[in-house]
């Protein structure tokens, strides 16, 4: 009986050590192509602490390697290339880019990593992959940074606020105007110049920026995106939300007060896809959650404005991890 008990009480401490060690313990910087679930995935770890899982669903993971270098002083990063982006391998059906399977994907990845939590930066449609990550797996969420997100409409309503936005815009700013009628002539006339010789191939990226200083500071970014690789088609066929699956994101959402993970959203006051109106709504139902709107930044805060986001995140960071 006396062994029994002693062999119980090694047990336990294994276990609780065992634990410890799979928290804390450093996961070796450096450059992975290994298999998560599924397919290979490529990942780079940078930074120390805590981990946090970074990565774009369709442009993958070049462009928050670029210009997160301030948040490896509090985590170690995990950027890594979602299925079928960059070096990642591709699924074999172009049902298995829905959500729900880059969900999972994470989390293989964080079993991947032998962690017992992560934290989840996610930027415009990876947002609602983190959210949707903290709904299904809570006890695996340290916490979230969010931005370039809002509470998310039908498709018809996205694009009826899209429009509306457009228009006060492009009444307030001169330059934003000239971003409409270069997209729309790109557009009208199939060319990337317009009729002065111009090359308005930008106007595009600029759409999503406050102003033509913060969109250069955007520019090169996304357009290291397209060089390392965005998501590829399968047999000629591109990923595209279906009604389907939006209706099921929408039964989700009606779930969020019950996520009581720590959530920034970070914002541009001059996102024209994410109005603040519709950020202020998202952090409505977030029980946990802070909105902090960035001046002088659209869809890219933390590039256009860099100083005042990064501060407004590490002053977030400070308190959550007390």
């Amino acid at each position: 009986m006396k062994l029994n008990f002693i062999i119980l009480n090694l047990l336990i401490l294994f276990l609780t050590f065992s634990k410890i060690v799979s928290c804390q313990s450093k996961i070796p910087n450096g450059n992975y192509f290994e298999k998560i679930g599924d397919l290979k995935l490529n990942y780079t770890i940078k930074g120390n602490g805590p981990i946090m899982i970074v990565g774009h669903l369709s442009s993958g993971k070049i462009g928050y390697e670029l210009t997160l270098k301030p948040l490896e002083s509090y985590f170690t990063i995990v950027y890594y290339e979602p299925r079928g982006t960059g070096k990642s391998e591709t699924p074999k059906t172009i049902e298995e880019y829905n959500q729900d399977s880059i969900v999972q994907e994470i989390d293989d990845l964080r079993k991947k990593l032998n962690v017992d939590k992560i934290w989840i930066f996610g930027h415009s449609d990876q947002s609602t992959i983190a959210l949707e990550y903290a709904l299904k797996f809570p006890q695996s969420t340290s916490g979230i940074i969010l931005t370039g997100t809002s509470y998310v409409g039908t498709q018809k309503e996205m694009i009826e606020r899209r429009k509306k936005a457009e228009n006060e815009r492009s009444k307030e700013s001169a330059w934003f105007a000239q971003v409409i009628k270069d997209w729309d002539y790109m557009i009208e006339h199939k060319t990337q110049i317009n009729e002065e010789g111009k090359d308005i191939s930008d106007a595009t990226i600029k759409w999503w920026c406050y102003d033509e200083e913060s969109a250069q500071k955007v520019i090169p970014i996304v357009k290291e995106n397209s060089k390392a690789g965005r998501r590829k088609p399968i047999k000629d066929v591109y990923a595209v939300e279906t009604e389907e699956e939006r209706k099921k994101y929408l039964n989700y959402q009606t779930l969020f007060p019950k996520i009581k993970t720590n959530i920034l959203i970070i914002n541009g006051k001059y996102d024209t896809n994410n109005q603040p109106k519709y950020a202020q709504e998202l952090h409505g139902v977030l029980p946990n959650s802070k909105l902090v709107l960035i001046d002088k930044a659209g869809h890219f805060p933390w590039i256009e404005n860099s100083e005042e986001t990064f501060q407004e995140i590490e002053n977030w960071i400070k308190i959550v991890k007390k």
